[in-house]
Parts: C-alpha cells; structure tokens; sequence
C-alpha cells in the first residue's frame, strides 16, 4: 500500500470509496484504505501514497477537493447521512460543513420555531452523537451561523425557521 506499484489499485480503492462515502475527510479516506489492505496503522508512507493517487484523481477531474473533504466532482445531490446499523459514528470534524448545514437546514424546514439549542439538540441526535460536546456544539452553531448569514435559516424571538 506504501509503494508506487500499489497506486492502481489505490486509485480504484478510493474511487469507490470517495464515492459512496463523499464528502469524505481525508483521514477517514486513509482508515478505510488501511482497513481494506488490512493493515494496522498508516504510517508516513501509506499516507503520502494516498496523498498521491488523490492529487491523481483530482488532477484527472474525477475527485473535487473542499478543505479537508473529498468528493466525486460535480456530484448532483448532497444527502446528510444517519449512522446505519453497526456504523461507527461520525466525529463532528468529519462531517463535511455542507453536510452538517444541509442536516440543520431540513430539520428547521420539518420543525419550524425550534431554539438554537433545541435545532442543535436534534442535529447531534441526527448525527447518533449521545453526549453534545464543546467541539460539536461549536461546530454546528458556526453551520448555524453561517447558515443565517446566508439567509437560509432565520431567526426571530429565539426561534429558527427555514427559508426558502
């Protein structure tokens, strides 16, 4: 996996994976990969072979980078995902931005008139976090904001509604 014969098989590996996971973080890219080949921990040079079949697939147009998230370029839809059955939950910082705004967006739009605290509340269950930590809570009131700013969401007497 850390050697540059591995890369065609690599390059397809994180295809498929970018593509039913993305927007994916790219240290989540690396655990699957790592999870795949079997192998215990991605040091050094599994993470810089990775690094290169994406700048690959990036420079080939197949992948679109955003921050730290992959995903296929020029994806259609973008759906927030509930932990299935047996899925590891997500951490917060691996949630792509969109994803977490599009969660907070449609939850506002299914329960107009919720608090802050309440959309949050909610969004966290969403997501299957149990404890609502300074990190998440952070997280999402910066998507709330940014939300409000773009005047998606809006916000009167303490409470949030959806717009548009």
């Amino acid at each position: 996996m850390h050697t540059p014969e591995a890369r065609p098989a690599l390059r397809t590996l994180l295809t498929r994976v970018i593509g039913i996971e993305g927007p994916i973080h790219e240290e989540l890219l690396v655990q699957r990969a790592r999870e795949a080949w079997g192998v215990g921990r991605a040091g050094s040079r599994i993470r810089d072979n990775v690094r290169e079949v994406v700048r690959g697939l990036v420079r080939s147009g197949k992948v679109s980078v955003d921050g730290l998230f992959l995903d296929v370029a020029g994806r259609d839809e973008l759906g927030a995902r509930v932990p299935g059955a047996g899925d590891a939950v997500r951490k917060a910082a691996h949630i792509a931005p969109a994803e977490r705004q599009l969660a907070l967006y449609e939850l506002a739009a299914e329960c107009p008139g919720m608090s802050q605290d309440e959309l949050v509340r909610h969004t966290g269950e969403f997501f299957g976090w149990r404890r609502m930590g300074r990190d998440i809570r952070a997280f999402l009131d910066s998507d709330i904001d940014e939300l409000l700013g773009r005047g998606r969401l809006k916000e009167a007497d303490g409470q949030i509604t959806a717009v548009g």
